[in-house]
This record gives C-alpha cells, sequence and structure tokens, in this order.
C-alpha cells in the first residue's frame, strides 16, 4: 500500500505561481515587475509588454494574464 501522504504530496504543484505587473523590460531578454505587495523583481522573458500582467513561475514569464481587478478582504 502506497504511502496517503506521498499520494496527497504528488497533487500539489512544485512551485508557485504569482501574477505580477511588467514595470520594464530589459535589452537582455530578462523584465522587471511589480507584484500585488508592491515589490521589485526580475524575471526572464519579455512576451508581455508593459503594463500588462504576467504569470510568474520559477523566475520565468510563462504567459499574459488577464487584467482582472483585485479586492483584498480581511476577516
Amino acid at each position: 500500500m502506497a504511502n496517503l501522504w506521498n499520494l496527497f504530496d504528488s497533487l500539489l504543484p512544485k512551485t508557485s505561481l504569482i501574477v505580477a505587473q511588467v514595470t520594464l523590460i530589459h535589452g537582455d531578454g530578462s523584465s522587471t515587475v511589480t507584484d500585488a505587495a508592491g515589490n521589485l523583481f526580475r524575471v526572464i522573458g519579455n512576451t508581455v509588454t508593459v503594463g500588462n500582467k504576467a504569470f510568474i513561475q520559477d523566475g520565468k514569464i510563462i504567459g499574459e494574464a488577464p487584467n482582472l481587478t483585485v479586492y483584498t478582504v480581511e476577516v
């Protein structure tokens, strides 16, 4: 019988997916993005234009994210 925790753990993604706004595109194929908390970081990829949102995974832009309204709710 397989370990149930290992089976459950195999269902979870190994890396997180972040949505960030592209603020600057560099000439070396990288971009500077801003996350929802206002943190700036540099990622690999320049396929999303400045001002649009991008999906970031493992430090790389993997595609353009829809420009949806973000709400913060405190419980």
